[in-house]
């Protein structure tokens, strides 16, 4: 894990700020009988509409320079304890890796273990600090108005690796909102000694 926690963090980690909005409508919307959308003719569209579009171009370009031009760090939450996943991951890792060689163990065992994740440099404009630190209230979480820029919370499940410690899958997912954020299944496996990131699969989307 500590191994491939930076390239993690850069891999899911977002900067919310740079979401763009969506554009103005330029066009006539066509509609059905029933009012679903059909389609939209551009032919149709407006001085007024071309004017929205210009404005909002320029707002667009003004907020991506000012994010470019932003030094400040992005302050991720996260909870260093990690623990199982919901799932048995193997048929997973026997799908991904196929001459990986599935470990059964003869006893589960229900551990957690604790990532030193400060004792790790991250390569990219993210900071992690530890979930203790932020509120236990979802809801003041997400609302509290902090003195640093928050871009949302992420988490790990623990490894499952094949019997021969070459192959790994574990969960994970990013958070940047109440009803915004993905969930991940990644597949790591070992190269020259090392581990890396094979491949990220979105699992889940809100």
């Amino acid at each position: 894990m500590t191994q491939i926690f930076p390239d993690l963090i850069d891999s899911l980690c977002i900067d919310y700020r740079t979401f763009p909005s969506p554009p103005p409508i330029y066009g006539e919307v066509i509609y059905d009988k029933e009012g679903n959308y059909i389609s939209t003719d551009s032919t149709k569209g407006t001085e007024k509409q071309k004017k929205e579009i210009a404005d909002w171009k320029r707002n667009q370009d003004s907020i991506y320079k000012a994010i470019e031009e932003d030094t400040s760090k992005l302050i991720v939450a996260f909870n260093p304890k990690i623990g199982k996943s919901n799932e048995d991951l193997k048929e997973y890792l026997e799908e991904h890796f196929k001459c990986a060689k599935i470990f059964n163990p003869k006893k589960e065992i229900d551990s957690t273990y604790t990532i030193d994740y400060k004792n790790i440099p991250l390569k990219g404009k993210f900071v992690i600090r530890n979930m203790s630190e932020f509120p236990k209230d979802r809801y003041e979480f997400w609302r509290k108005k902090y003195d640093f820029v928050f871009a949302g919370a992420i988490y790990f499940t623990r490894i499952q690796f094949d019997k021969e410690r070459k192959y790994g899958v574990l969960d994970g997912g990013f958070s940047c909102g109440r009803h915004c954020g993905i969930g991940v299944r990644i597949y790591i496996k070992k190269v020259n000694n090392k581990w890396t990131i094979d491949k990220i699969d979105n699992t889940s989307v809100s």
